[in-house]
């Protein structure tokens, strides 16, 4: 490689806007790869030039461009051509808006003509209030919470987030964990803080969710905490409703404030304040979850003892949800072949013995050998469901082996799902 400055992936996320393990998913995916990965210790190392296409990358991602075409647009070497390109998304894009208001229109319709027009002069009862800008706002949106301003005091372990991304975060991998479980740690989340984003970890020893949250203000902060699941479910909804929260950790408790007014109190309220979110605040500006005295299991010894990856398959988010609702069986089939091609299937029952036909699923590709693997669709759902942006890359080790489930867009999230055994009618029936 010629004589060129040279970034760590840290660093180069920081400067792009996308985190590290998101930058791993796009080049693992074949859309960003990095300039050099060191075959010693598999650090990767990216380039000042690489930094505009991974910022394009962001935004054409925040477009909801699916990754075949972000991958065709960064490829493009003719700016009219990719022009082009972008045009055609933005045209997809006004369809569906217009097939949305459409059904809107056709529901309202519906509604009046079930219900009658509601009471009041000139409709104005199923009128929407606009903002300032003519757009429509929310009937709860008459107080707001001002964005805070740079340099606010706090402490060195305040993490900034966004409150609806991580309560997104917190219901996500809240699908690994187990309710009233025993051992207590299994209905836990990790919370760790390393500076530059925030990781929430869960698993229920079949399961494993990862999901790293992208700080909005850069924080020294380095810390780590096992937070009771049930409290953080319980203040999830607090926290779709905060523009901007602050993190800050206790001995006993995480603290979650409103950023716009908490981050310049400090710890006033320290001392004796109760460590569960059962408590009536009337400010409504900070809500407690209770720290584990257990210690969570080593998840990243975990995903480092996995055997290498043989066959990687990305594909449709929505097409494989769709494959399994159609289904129709507790369990499906993906078939990957050693062109490329994927398809799905419903797995065999004691009721239908014969495996089902299985149906080619678009625009999914496969690299690696050839591969029939079987997933509880109770499994596979749940993982697929949460993922974030609009595809989803599954890991295949072998058709016995743990699968790992990544997806990548403002942040990633990555959930380790075990395949189950074929039934004997399948093994039969091969």
């Amino acid at each position: 490689m010629p004589d060129t400055e040279l970034i760590t992936i840290g660093a180069f996320a920081r400067a792009c806007g996308l985190s590290a393990s998101a930058l791993r998913f796009y080049a693992d995916a074949g859309v960003l790869a990095p300039a050099l990965v060191d075959e010693v210790t598999g650090y990767r190392y990216y380039t000042p030039e690489q930094s505009a296409p991974a910022c394009l990358l962001r935004h054409l991602r925040a477009m909801n461009m699916p990754l075949p075409a972000v991958t065709a647009l960064l490829a493009e070497p003719d700016p009219a051509r990719a022009l082009l390109l972008l045009d055609e998304h933005l045209a997809a894009l006004d369809r569906h808006q217009g097939e949305i208001r459409a059904a809107a229109a056709a529901a309202l319709g519906a509604l009046l003509a079930t219900h009658g027009s509601a009471s009041g002069s000139g409709g104005g009862a199923h009128s929407v209030p606009a903002d300032d800008r003519g757009g429509a706002r929310s009937p709860l949106a008459t107080v707001r919470n001002p964005e805070p301003e740079r340099g606010s005091p706090g402490t060195r372990d305040d993490v900034w987030v966004s409150g609806p991304v991580l309560a997104a975060a917190i219901d996500q991998v809240a699908t690994a964990t187990v309710a009233d479980a025993e051992p207590a740690v299994l209905d836990t989340i990790l919370f760790e803080a390393d500076g530059s984003q925030l990781i929430l970890t869960a698993t229920d020893r079949y399961r494993l969710a990862t999901r790293t949250v992208r700080l909005t203000r850069v924080s020294a902060a380095v810390w780590d905490a096992t937070v009771n699941a049930d409290d953080l479910r319980a203040t999830a909804s607090w926290l779709r409703r905060r523009h901007a929260v602050v993190l800050r950790p206790h001995s006993d408790r995480v603290e979650f404030c409103t950023a716009a007014t908490d981050s310049l109190e400090g710890d006033r309220v320290e001392a004796g304040e109760p460590t569960t979110r059962h408590v009536d605040q009337p400010d409504d500006t900070r809500r407690y979850c209770r720290r584990s005295t257990h210690d969570f299991p080593d998840y990243r010894a975990m995903l480092a003892a996995l055997a290498p990856v043989r066959t990687r398959v990305v594909l449709s988010r929505a097409a494989l949800l769709d494959a399994m609702e159609r289904a129709g069986s507790p369990t499906v089939v993906l078939h990957t072949t050693s062109t490329g091609t994927v398809s799905a299937a419903a797995g065999a029952t004691c009721e239908q013995p014969e495996p089902a036909a299985a149906q080619h699923i678009p625009q999914a590709t496969a690299t690696g050998p050839a591969m029939t693997i079987h997933f509880a669709v109770t499994t596979l759902y749940p993982a697929v469901a949460t993922a974030v942006g609009p595809e989803v890359m599954l890991d295949l080790i072998a058709p016995d082996q743990p699968v790992l489930i990544r997806s990548a867009d403002d942040g990633d999230l990555s959930t380790l799902a075990m395949p189950r055994k074929p039934e004997p009618t399948e093994e039969t029936a091969r």
